[in-house]
């Protein structure tokens, strides 16, 4: 196991060190070009939002591929469809294609987290999870840190079109070293059907129910306004780099603290990390919802980061202390929080153009203190009594399928 899980770890970490770049930097840059284009919020809205509901479908069939063949694959497929969005988008100025270019990049994020938290559950095992997702997570971060600050220089000194083209390149190379340097692992279980991977949403364990509640508040107070944060930034008078060093900001700190939230996740419960990470969230909703002056954004930047940074070890340990490691449990989390986020940007949106700017975060503070409510006293009963560890013993968890 020693073997694999070194070869393994470094493997996705390789990757994540440049996936990050892509990641972040398309996630900045898309709303911008959409914004430079002439598109409305309600517009770049609507286009998250349709993505979200057509893909949250085939969630499940995702998650049931990945047990069956093995998440290693699946996580270099992830990286085929990030690499096809930007590419896209560097050729399209058309809202089809956009949304095209975006429903590939949601793809492989939607489809990537349970391919690659199954490939590292089967690498690690239970014991430590949460420290080794914290260690992987936090070189994602890292790269993903620099991605808006390097794609944003891009965009202001060349356009947004090699911007692109250079995020789908970062993303092939990162791909390559993955593909070369990995090796496979069984999945935690091997489900007959893909008729039992939907059957497991509709009719999920209590305790698995409780948490599939909590995360779908989660998802939709956050998406409310975290996918159009950019253009909010930028119709607010940043400039194209000065956005990407505000995003920046954010992801340093994420990656500072993600280890150290690794840690504590393993020693404390992933319900505390959790709450923790509602209750920055809804302070930084509160100071982005005016981002004048700038120190009031910097320190909603701090915030999401630290957000972030408790929520990545929290949320990926809870799945596998409750539900098990596999592929369909964390797809089946995945297909819950975009069910119930899908509806949420083009909510903010309207809110947005229909009210005033601050409107979507006011509404997105009152449900991530919610959230934060929900953590602690909720998901605090499910996780303590039965599934945290014991002196290095596995973590027991409710069957999955």
């Amino acid at each position: 196991m020693g073997g694999v899980w070194n070869r393994n770890v470094a493997a996705l970490a390789a990757f994540n060190a440049l996936r990050g770049v892509a990641v972040g930097g398309f996630m900045t840059l898309l709303p911008m070009y959409m914004k430079y284009l002439g598109y409305s919020m309600n517009a770049i809205g609507g286009v998250i939002t349709a993505s979200g509901v057509i893909l949250s479908v085939f969630l499940p069939l995702i998650g049931y591929l990945i047990d069956k063949y093995g998440p290693r694959l699946m996580v270099a497929l992830t990286g085929v469809l990030l690499a096809a969005a930007p590419l896209i988008a560097a050729y399209s100025t058309s809202l089809a294609w956009l949304g095209v270019a975006y429903g590939l990049f949601l793809l492989s994020f939607l489809a990537g987290q349970p391919a690659r938290m199954s490939f590292l559950a089967a690498s690690v095992g239970g014991v430590g999870l949460g420290s080794a997702v914290g260690v992987t997570s936090s070189i994602f971060s890292a790269s993903r840190t620099a991605g808006p600050t390097a794609a944003g220089l891009i965009a202001s000194l060349r356009g947004f079109h090699d911007a692109f083209l250079a995020l789908t390149a970062t993303t092939l190379v990162g791909l390559a070293a993955f593909v070369i340097m990995s090796r496979p692992v069984d999945s935690p279980s091997r489900p007959r059907n893909v008729v039992e991977a939907y059957r497991y949403l509709a009719r999920p364990p209590r305790g698995f129910a409780i948490v599939l509640g909590y995360v779908s508040l989660d998802r939709f107070a956050w998406s409310l306004w975290f996918p159009m944060l950019s253009a909010h930034l930028y119709a607010s008078g940043y400039q194209e780099d000065q956005v990407g060093y505000i995003i920046t900001l954010s992801g340093v700190i994420q990656t500072l603290l993600l280890p150290v939230a690794g840690r504590a996740t393993d020693r404390i419960g992933s319900w505390a990390m959790l709450a923790v990470s509602e209750a920055a969230g809804s302070l930084a909703a509160i100071l982005y919802s005016t981002p004048e002056p700038w120190q009031r954004v910097a320190l909603a930047a701090i915030l999401m980061g630290a957000s972030i940074a408790a929520w990545v070890p929290g949320y990926n340990t809870l799945i596998a202390r409750v539900a098990g490691g596999s592929g369909g449990a964390y797809a089946a989390a995945n297909t819950a929080r975009s069910l119930m986020g899908a509806p949420a940007p083009y909510a903010g949106g309207y809110l947005y153009d229909a009210l005033a700017p601050w409107a979507p975060f006011a509404a997105s503070t009152i449900l991530l203190v919610a959230a934060t409510a929900y953590a602690a006293l909720i998901l605090r009963k499910v996780e303590e009594p039965k599934h945290i560890a014991v002196k290095g013993k596995p973590l027991a968890a409710e069957p999955a399928p």
